[in-house]
Protein backbone atom coordinates (compact mmCIF):
# COMPACT_ATOMS: atom_id res chain seq x y z
CA UNK A 1 0.00 0.00 0.00
CA UNK A 2 1.06 3.33 -1.25
CA UNK A 3 0.72 6.26 1.38
CA UNK A 4 0.71 9.66 0.65
CA UNK A 5 3.53 12.30 2.40
CA UNK A 6 2.12 14.95 4.09
CA UNK A 7 3.88 17.32 1.63
CA UNK A 8 1.87 15.54 -1.30
CA UNK A 9 -1.64 15.85 0.94
CA UNK A 10 -0.71 19.64 1.23
CA UNK A 11 -0.31 20.14 -2.85
CA UNK A 12 -3.13 18.36 -3.70
CA UNK A 13 -5.45 19.82 -0.97
CA UNK A 14 -4.66 23.70 -1.95
CA UNK A 15 -7.02 26.17 -2.89
CA UNK A 16 -6.71 27.01 -6.43
CA UNK A 17 -9.59 28.79 -7.40
CA UNK A 18 -11.73 31.42 -5.56
CA UNK A 19 -15.35 31.29 -6.52
CA UNK A 20 -17.89 34.03 -5.65
CA UNK A 21 -21.86 34.34 -5.69
CA UNK A 22 -22.85 38.57 -7.11
CA UNK A 23 -25.70 39.57 -5.97
CA UNK A 24 -25.36 40.43 -1.85
CA UNK A 25 -21.87 39.34 -2.02
CA UNK A 26 -19.90 41.44 -4.46
CA UNK A 27 -22.83 43.83 -5.56
CA UNK A 28 -25.57 44.98 -3.08
CA UNK A 29 -29.48 44.31 -3.74
CA UNK A 30 -29.67 47.72 -5.01
CA UNK A 31 -29.49 47.39 -8.77
CA UNK A 32 -32.05 44.34 -8.68
CA UNK A 33 -34.28 45.56 -6.13
CA UNK A 34 -34.66 48.57 -8.48
CA UNK A 35 -35.39 46.43 -11.17
CA UNK A 36 -37.97 44.00 -10.26
CA UNK A 37 -39.62 45.60 -6.88
CA UNK A 38 -39.77 48.88 -8.57
CA UNK A 39 -38.82 49.32 -12.65
CA UNK A 40 -41.03 46.47 -13.35
CA UNK A 41 -44.24 46.98 -11.39
CA UNK A 42 -43.86 50.47 -12.59
CA UNK A 43 -44.14 48.84 -16.52
CA UNK A 44 -46.82 46.57 -15.50
CA UNK A 45 -48.57 49.80 -14.16
CA UNK A 46 -48.48 51.61 -17.32
CA UNK A 47 -48.90 48.61 -19.97
CA UNK A 48 -51.69 47.30 -18.12
CA UNK A 49 -53.30 50.55 -17.03
CA UNK A 50 -53.62 49.77 -13.41
CA UNK A 51 -52.67 51.21 -10.25
CA UNK A 52 -48.87 51.10 -9.19
CA UNK A 53 -49.80 49.02 -5.72
CA UNK A 54 -51.92 46.49 -8.17
CA UNK A 55 -49.32 45.68 -10.36
CA UNK A 56 -46.96 44.80 -7.28
CA UNK A 57 -49.37 42.60 -5.97
CA UNK A 58 -50.18 41.27 -8.78
CA UNK A 59 -46.53 40.55 -9.93
CA UNK A 60 -45.25 39.55 -6.65
CA UNK A 61 -47.94 36.91 -6.31
CA UNK A 62 -46.66 35.95 -9.94
CA UNK A 63 -43.33 35.42 -8.35
CA UNK A 64 -43.83 33.95 -5.20
CA UNK A 65 -46.16 30.99 -7.50
CA UNK A 66 -43.09 30.72 -9.55
CA UNK A 67 -40.53 30.66 -6.71
CA UNK A 68 -37.09 30.82 -6.54
CA UNK A 69 -36.00 27.44 -7.06
CA UNK A 70 -37.40 27.29 -11.11
CA UNK A 71 -35.28 29.15 -13.82
CA UNK A 72 -38.04 31.77 -14.76
CA UNK A 73 -37.69 33.18 -11.08
CA UNK A 74 -34.63 35.12 -12.45
CA UNK A 75 -35.39 35.56 -15.85
CA UNK A 76 -36.51 38.88 -17.01
CA UNK A 77 -37.24 38.34 -20.59
CA UNK A 78 -40.26 35.69 -19.25
CA UNK A 79 -41.15 38.33 -16.75
CA UNK A 80 -41.66 41.13 -19.89
CA UNK A 81 -43.08 38.41 -22.38
CA UNK A 82 -45.43 36.93 -19.46
CA UNK A 83 -46.85 40.44 -19.03
CA UNK A 84 -46.50 41.25 -22.55
CA UNK A 85 -44.49 44.45 -21.96
CA UNK A 86 -42.72 44.94 -25.70
CA UNK A 87 -39.09 46.36 -24.94
CA UNK A 88 -35.95 44.77 -25.20
CA UNK A 89 -34.54 43.71 -21.91
CA UNK A 90 -30.63 44.74 -22.36
CA UNK A 91 -31.44 48.10 -23.05
CA UNK A 92 -34.18 47.99 -19.85
CA UNK A 93 -31.11 46.86 -17.56
CA UNK A 94 -28.28 49.20 -18.80
CA UNK A 95 -30.55 52.31 -18.32
CA UNK A 96 -30.16 51.77 -14.55
CA UNK A 97 -26.40 50.39 -14.15
CA UNK A 98 -25.94 53.08 -12.31
CA UNK A 99 -27.33 51.35 -9.54
CA UNK A 100 -24.89 49.09 -9.48
CA UNK A 101 -23.23 49.55 -6.16
CA UNK A 102 -20.06 47.26 -4.91
CA UNK A 103 -19.83 46.32 -1.14
CA UNK A 104 -16.52 48.40 0.15
CA UNK A 105 -14.23 45.90 0.64
CA UNK A 106 -14.48 44.12 -2.81
CA UNK A 107 -11.87 45.35 -5.21
CA UNK A 108 -9.75 45.42 -2.05
CA UNK A 109 -9.88 41.64 -1.20
CA UNK A 110 -10.53 40.73 -5.15
CA UNK A 111 -6.98 42.52 -5.82
CA UNK A 112 -5.52 40.79 -2.93
CA UNK A 113 -6.57 37.45 -4.00
CA UNK A 114 -6.16 37.77 -7.84
CA UNK A 115 -2.54 37.65 -6.66
CA UNK A 116 -2.90 33.50 -5.02
CA UNK A 117 -5.94 32.32 -7.39
CA UNK A 118 -7.50 32.02 -10.58
CA UNK A 119 -10.83 33.95 -9.07
CA UNK A 120 -14.46 33.47 -10.81
CA UNK A 121 -17.74 34.12 -10.70
CA UNK A 122 -20.73 30.86 -10.24
CA UNK A 123 -24.13 33.25 -10.22
CA UNK A 124 -27.65 32.34 -10.61
CA UNK A 125 -28.18 35.61 -12.45
CA UNK A 126 -28.82 35.33 -15.78
CA UNK A 127 -26.06 36.84 -18.42
CA UNK A 128 -27.84 39.87 -18.82
CA UNK A 129 -27.47 40.82 -15.60
CA UNK A 130 -23.96 39.59 -14.70
CA UNK A 131 -23.02 41.62 -18.05
CA UNK A 132 -24.14 44.65 -15.95
CA UNK A 133 -22.79 43.49 -12.33
CA UNK A 134 -19.75 42.66 -12.98
CA UNK A 135 -18.48 44.76 -15.59
CA UNK A 136 -16.59 46.93 -13.17
CA UNK A 137 -15.25 43.71 -12.46
CA UNK A 138 -14.26 41.47 -15.17
CA UNK A 139 -10.38 42.40 -15.11
CA UNK A 140 -10.12 40.40 -11.86
CA UNK A 141 -11.92 37.40 -13.11
CA UNK A 142 -10.73 34.41 -15.35
CA UNK A 143 -14.56 33.42 -15.88
CA UNK A 144 -18.01 34.26 -15.18
CA UNK A 145 -20.58 31.41 -15.21
CA UNK A 146 -23.83 32.17 -15.42
CA UNK A 147 -25.71 28.81 -14.53
CA UNK A 148 -29.08 30.02 -15.87
CA UNK A 149 -27.45 31.22 -19.35
CA UNK A 150 -24.66 29.02 -19.68
CA UNK A 151 -25.30 25.32 -17.88
CA UNK A 152 -29.39 25.83 -17.87
CA UNK A 153 -29.75 24.72 -14.69
CA UNK A 154 -29.86 26.56 -11.13
CA UNK A 155 -26.94 26.99 -9.11
CA UNK A 156 -27.12 23.13 -7.71
CA UNK A 157 -24.57 20.74 -6.94
CA UNK A 158 -24.33 19.44 -10.48
CA UNK A 159 -23.47 22.91 -11.48
CA UNK A 160 -20.76 23.45 -9.26
CA UNK A 161 -19.26 19.75 -10.98
CA UNK A 162 -19.49 21.35 -14.12
CA UNK A 163 -18.01 24.28 -13.81
CA UNK A 164 -15.05 22.17 -11.59
CA UNK A 165 -14.99 20.47 -14.96
CA UNK A 166 -15.00 23.21 -17.01
CA UNK A 167 -12.02 24.57 -15.30
CA UNK A 168 -9.96 21.06 -15.07
CA UNK A 169 -9.85 21.46 -11.32
CA UNK A 170 -10.81 19.31 -8.65
CA UNK A 171 -14.07 20.61 -6.62
CA UNK A 172 -12.01 20.79 -3.47
CA UNK A 173 -9.91 22.99 -4.72
CA UNK A 174 -12.37 25.53 -5.25
CA UNK A 175 -13.69 27.88 -2.42
CA UNK A 176 -16.88 29.34 -2.85
CA UNK A 177 -18.77 32.38 -0.90
CA UNK A 178 -21.91 33.28 -1.35
CA UNK A 179 -24.85 34.97 0.50
CA UNK A 180 -27.41 31.90 -0.05
CA UNK A 181 -27.26 29.26 2.89
CA UNK A 182 -29.16 26.37 0.37
CA UNK A 183 -27.21 27.37 -3.31
CA UNK A 184 -23.99 28.97 -2.06
CA UNK A 185 -23.40 27.20 1.00
CA UNK A 186 -25.23 24.01 1.37
CA UNK A 187 -24.91 22.48 -2.69
CA UNK A 188 -21.30 23.75 -2.83
CA UNK A 189 -20.23 21.91 -0.33
CA UNK A 190 -22.31 18.38 -1.24
CA UNK A 191 -20.04 19.11 -4.59
CA UNK A 192 -16.36 19.28 -2.59
CA UNK A 193 -16.73 22.89 -2.90
CA UNK A 194 -15.02 24.50 0.45
CA UNK A 195 -17.96 26.20 0.86
CA UNK A 196 -18.21 29.65 2.84
CA UNK A 197 -21.45 31.30 3.96
CA UNK A 198 -21.46 35.27 4.61
CA UNK A 199 -23.92 36.34 6.36
CA UNK A 200 -23.74 40.25 6.48
CA UNK A 201 -26.29 40.70 9.32
CA UNK A 202 -24.03 38.47 11.70
CA UNK A 203 -27.74 36.32 12.20
CA UNK A 204 -26.55 32.77 11.24
CA UNK A 205 -24.93 31.59 13.55
CA UNK A 206 -21.33 30.93 14.10
CA UNK A 207 -18.84 28.42 12.30
CA UNK A 208 -15.68 28.68 10.65
CA UNK A 209 -17.13 28.56 7.19
CA UNK A 210 -19.23 31.47 7.95
CA UNK A 211 -18.36 34.75 7.41
CA UNK A 212 -19.35 38.29 8.05
CA UNK A 213 -17.75 40.05 5.10
CA UNK A 214 -14.93 39.10 2.58
CA UNK A 215 -12.42 39.92 4.52
CA UNK A 216 -12.93 37.42 6.76
CA UNK A 217 -13.55 35.54 4.12
CA UNK A 218 -9.96 35.83 2.50
CA UNK A 219 -8.58 35.24 5.90
CA UNK A 220 -9.99 32.13 5.82
CA UNK A 221 -8.75 30.50 3.08
CA UNK A 222 -5.07 31.97 3.71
Amino acid sequence: MVFSSPRSMVKRNKITTVSFDVDGTLVSPAFADLIWLEVLPQMVSDSWKIGLDEAKSKLFADFESVGYQRIEWYDLQYWLKRYRIDINARNLVLQYKSAVTFYPEVIDVLKKLKEQYDLIVISNSTRLFLDVTTDGLKPYFKRVVSTISDLGTMKDTEAYLSVSKMLGVNPYEIAHVGDNMTLDYIRAKKAGLRAFYLDRTGHGGRSRRFVRDLREFAMRIA
